[in-house]
C-alpha cells in the first residue's frame, strides 16, 4: 500500500508539473491537517513522509494513515490538492517571470472581441488588441511567435501577456537573426516602431571592425528583410548611433536630405530644413517619418524648407 501511495503521490506530481519533494511537502502538509481535525489539538503535529517506504511518520512515530476518519482524510486530500495547485501557480508565475523580455512560441487558441488568447502549452496567455499588429489575422490553430511583457499574479494561473507590436519584439527578432548583437560587437540604442507600417532602429558598434548598420540589414538585405517579414511587412530603418544628436536626426529622416540642423537643446527642440521638394518626403505618409525620428532623438522635430533668400548649410 505504501508503494502505491508513493507512486500515485509521484504520478500527481509529474502531472501537475511540480516537483517531486514539493509534492511530499504538500502530503505532510495535508496529513498533519487531517490528523488535527480527528484527533485535535492547537498546533499541527509533524510529519514526515519516508520517501523510500511511503511510512508516515507524526511527531517521530510510525502513523496508520487508515486510522485517520473518512472526514479527515477528505480534508487531507482538499488540503493537498490545493497546496499542489497553490505550488503549480507560483512554479508557472515564476518560470514565465523569468521569461519577460523574451519571444515565445504558443497557438491561437480563441478570441474575446480583439484580444487575442495563445496556448503556451501550459497555460493561455493574452495578447491584448492594443499589442497586436494592425490588419494582422491570427488563425485558430496557427503557430504565433510573440513578445512577452508583463507576468501578473492572480487568484488562478498567473496572466501572462504577449505583443506584437512591442519594440522588444523587434529587438529580439534582429538578435536572433544578427550574429553580432548576440555576439557583443554591437547592441541596439533604442527601438521605435508604428506596428506592421514603420519602425526605426538605433545601433551602436562595439566593436570597430564592423559596420553595425550593415550587419543589421545582411547581405543582400536578407537579414532586415526576415524581421520584416514576421512584422507583416513593416518597413525597418536602421540608424548608426553617433553622440552628435544632429547625425542622428539626419539619418532619421532619410530618404530626405537634410541641409540643416537649428537644436534647441534646453528645450529639446529641432528645426530641421530639408529642400522644399522633399519636405513630404522628410514628413512621411501620415507624419509617420518625421513622428518615429522625433520619438528616436528625443527631440520635438519641426521639417521646413528654407525660407526665402536663405542660403541654408549643411550643419
Amino acid at each position: 500500500m505504501n508503494i502505491e501511495f508513493l507512486e500515485a503521490l509521484e504520478e500527481m506530481a509529474r502531472e501537475r508539473g511540480i516537483d517531486r519533494e514539493a509534492a511530499y511537502e504538500a502530503m505532510e502538509k495535508g496529513i498533519a491537517a487531517a490528523y488535527l481535525a480527528e484527533f485535535g489539538g492547537t498546533q499541527p503535529p509533524e510529519v514526515k513522509i519516508d520517501r523510500r517506504s511511503g511510512d508516515v511518520y507524526i511527531n517521530g512515530q510510525k502513523f496508520d494513515l487508515s486510522k485517520l476518519g473518512r472526514i479527515a482524510t477528505r480534508r487531507a486530500e482538499e488540503y493537498f490538492r490545493r497546496e499542489i495547485l497553490r505550488r503549480r501557480r507560483e512554479a508557472l508565475y515564476e518560470m514565465y517571470q523569468s521569461k519577460v523580455g523574451e519571444i515565445v512560441h504558443g497557438q491561437v487558441h480563441r478570441f474575446e472581441g480583439r484580444d487575442v488568447w495563445i496556448h503556451l502549452g501550459d497555460l493561455e496567455a493574452i495578447m491584448p488588441a492594443e499589442e497586436r499588429i494592425p490588419n494582422e489575422r491570427y488563425v485558430p490553430g496557427s503557430r504565433i511567435r510573440a513578445y512577452l511583457y508583463k507576468v501578473e499574479r492572480t487568484q488562478g494561473d498567473p496572466r501572462v501577456y504577449l505583443s506584437r507590436a512591442h519594440p522588444g519584439f523587434l529587438a529580439k527578432l534582429l538578435a536572433l537573426e544578427v550574429p553580432e548583437l548576440e555576439q557583443g560587437m554591437m547592441e541596439i540604442v533604442k527601438v521605435v516602431r508604428v506596428p506592421g507600417v514603420r519602425a526605426k532602429v538605433l545601433v551602436r558598434g562595439l566593436d570597430p571592425r564592423i559596420d553595425p548598420v550593415g550587419s543589421c540589414i545582411g547581405p543582400g538585405g536578407s537579414r532586415i528583410r526576415a524581421v520584416s517579414r514576421e512584422l507583416a511587412g513593416e518597413k525597418i530603418d536602421v540608424i548608426r548611433f553617433s553622440e552628435d544628436v544632429r547625425e542622428v536626426i539626419r539619418a532619421a529622416l532619410a530618404p530626405a536630405s537634410v541641409l540643416e540642423v537649428e537644436l534647441d537643446e534646453a528645450q529639446k527642440k529641432a528645426t530641421v530644413i530639408v529642400p522644399e521638394h522633399e519636405v513630404s518626403l522628410a514628413i512621411g505618409r501620415d507624419g509617420h517619418n518625421v513622428g518615429l525620428a522625433a520619438r528616436l532623438t528625443g527631440y520635438d522635430l519641426t521639417v521646413r524648407p528654407p525660407s526665402a533668400g536663405e542660403e541654408p548649410k549643411r550643419s
